[in-house]
């Protein structure tokens, strides 16, 4: 066992040396590849969350009766939080909200009769919610009236068709390329061995040990690189983040981090075994 060892680390360092500048180069762009590769698996994935945040901010107003009781208002409320859908309910008080009103016009509002209501802001998930939730809240008693913004509704759904296309075009435009570039370099770093490869098989040598040390090579590289650019992105992730003002909405560097090493790990798992499929020789 342990000449075998001994043996493919001859090989490994024979075909380093023999073939430096390539692998130099080869490992430097692989690098390169997994640094792009993170920028656009990240930027789908900030723009992803970005969607559920907006998704998740359908709003509408519930008015009140004016001669609803504070027990009312209880009970519409716990109506409103047992509906399908509902994110979040924030009762905003009438004489609360006429002091403000009043305090932002620069107004007295002494001897001025209070034409608010008490009502509630309603937010759902998803506009399909929102109407839905209109319908019923309508019917409960002591509500008077359910106000949708309509604009605010047609300007989230804008927002979320546009980051729905974008991630779309990320997928096609960065990061399927760089995936086959990857897969390309890996291969290509064995296919420009084939004329050493087939002489040595028509020198009676096993195919499996010829190949051995250059799949070792491909797989450490391949790893090496992913967790090198992998670091490189997360640092540089981590400075535009918290340095840029204006970007402290982005996923944090843990969380970039952890959607990072998870698909990284995937793939390296996975590359070990892909890598037996990215050559054949002819015997």
């Amino acid at each position: 066992m342990f000449k075998k060892i001994r043996q493919m680390n001859t090989e490994i360092n024979e075909l380093i040396q023999k073939n430096i500048t390539y692998y130099t180069l080869s490992f430097t762009t692989l690098i390169c590849a997994f640094l792009f590769f993170n920028i656009s698996l990240i930027s789908i994935y900030n723009i992803h969350q970005s969607n559920k945040t907006l998704n998740k901010s359908y709003a509408l107003s519930v008015y009140m009766n004016n001669n609803v009781s504070q027990n009312s208002i209880e009970k519409i409320e716990k109506s409103i939080l047992n509906l399908q859908g509902i994110e979040k309910i924030s009762y905003i008080n009438k004489e609360l909200a006429f002091q403000n009103l009043a305090a932002q016009l620069g107004l007295s509002n002494r001897g001025i009769n209070n034409p608010l209501l008490n009502s509630f802001i309603v937010k759902t998930e998803g506009e399909k919610n929102l109407n839905e939730a209109k319908v019923i809240i309508d019917e409960i008693d002591g509500v008077k009236e359910v106000v949708i913004n309509k604009k605010r509704v047609a300007a989230l759904d804008e927002k979320i068709k546009r980051n729905n296309k974008l991630i779309i075009g990320l997928l096609i435009i960065t990061l399927l390329p760089i995936k086959i570039m990857i897969f390309n370099i890996m291969h290509s770093s064995v296919v420009s061995q084939n004329h050493d490869i087939e002489a040595k098989l028509y020198l009676g040598m096993e195919k499996k040990e010829i190949l051995r040390p250059y799949y070792f090579i491909n797989n450490i590289k391949f790893i090496s690189a992913a967790v090198i650019g992998s670091l490189i992105f997360l640092n540089l992730y981590e400075f535009i983040r918290t340095e840029i003002a204006g970007l402290n909405y982005l996923a944090s560097t843990i969380q970039a981090g952890i959607v990072v090493g998870i698909i990284i790990i995937l793939v390296s798992l996975s590359f070990p075994f892909l890598s037996f499929n990215l050559i054949k020789v002819k015997r």
